[in-house]
């Protein structure tokens, strides 16, 4: 699977001869799959221990506590049957086995008192975020090709989202539906999304191939996971990809369902999406005319979040 790992503080080095052997492999891992993983990112690594240790706590709270803090909009708990990732493609899939917990710009948050160590890690790695990137958009627009600004002249307002996704164990969850996965096949809608996450038997695929590949069980493989370098896993979504002019792919994942393996198995991933101001007009680039599709970034963000919401 051709997923490249790219070293950002060689990028920042300035040595010519080394930004273009990084800006080849990005462009590479992205033409091949839509996803690139990075290291020399500067996130805390013992920041998002904190943010999994309480965010853990914060799941395990009783459901009928948790009900109380239960996204209304403005960030908070969404629970089990909550979202189906891959009804975008297909309306009648059932619903992913996730919970997350989600944070928005300009919202305080919904935070529970029961676990006040929540919010202060959660808005900090927030922080952390936002700063890479604006970082990331750089070094794409390089490897287009494009002035350095062709992407961050769009980040006033930024429309990024904070989740963290938390798929319980099969003890918790109990048996998946036919068809059911811890999140369905899909491709996120986003300029692009970055992954820090744990590996395990029900984990991230990656589907293989151009973006037009048949939907085949073969096509499909574990995401790469590097640990040892402190990686994060970058991908595009169909924003991305059209902001590319469709040079590059919105990569297609899943994560599969809990283990019959490992009936204990639990994993939590840390995921930013980031997007543009939603008064942003809608890039020139991917299928179909400009009749086709909303005329801005809010309203095409929209129109996908409201597909895969099923509370």
């Amino acid at each position: 699977m051709s997923i490249s790992l790219v070293d950002l503080a060689s990028w920042r080095s300035g040595d010519p001869d080394e930004r273009r052997r990084v800006l080849a492999r990005l462009d590479e891992s992205l033409r091949a799959t839509g996803f690139v993983m990075v290291t020399g990112h500067g996130v805390d690594p013992a920041l998002r221990a904190a943010v999994r240790a309480a965010a853990r706590t914060a799941f395990d709270l009783p459901p009928d506590v948790k009900d109380g803090y239960r996204n209304r909009g403005d960030g908070g708990w969404t629970g089990p049957g909550g979202i189906a990732a891959a009804a975008i493609k297909d309306g009648a899939s059932p619903p992913d086995l996730v919970e997350l917990w989600s944070l928005y710009p300009h919202h305080p948050g919904v935070w529970p008192a029961e676990v006040p160590g929540l919010r202060e890690p959660v808005e900090e790695y927030a922080r952390q975020m936002r700063r890479l990137s604006l970082d990331l958009l750089e070094l794409l627009a390089a490897a287009l090709g494009e002035p350095a600004d062709f992407l961050t002249r769009y980040d006033t307002d930024a429309a990024w989202t904070c989740n963290v996704n938390w798929y319980g164990s099969r003890r918790r969850t109990g048996a998946p539906r036919p068809g059911q996965y811890r999140l369905g096949a899909h491709q996120d809608w986003d300029l692009m999304a970055v992954l820090d996450r744990q590996h395990g038997l029900g984990c991230l695929q990656v589907r293989n191939g151009p973006a037009d590949a048949e939907d085949d069980e073969d096509n499909w493989r574990d995401a790469p996971y590097h640990p040892e370098v402190d990686a994060l896993t970058v991908n595009l979504g169909e924003l991305g990809a059209m902001w590319s002019g469709g040079r590059w792919q919105a990569g297609w994942h899943r994560v599969l369902p809990p283990p019959v393996d490992a009936p204990a198995e639990e994993l939590m991933s840390l995921v930013w999406f980031y997007n543009p101001g939603p008064a942003t007009p809608m890039p020139a680039g991917g299928a179909g005319g400009a009749e086709e599709r909303p005329a801005t970034v809010g309203e095409f963000l929209d129109e996908r979040l409201q597909a895969i919401l099923l509370t």
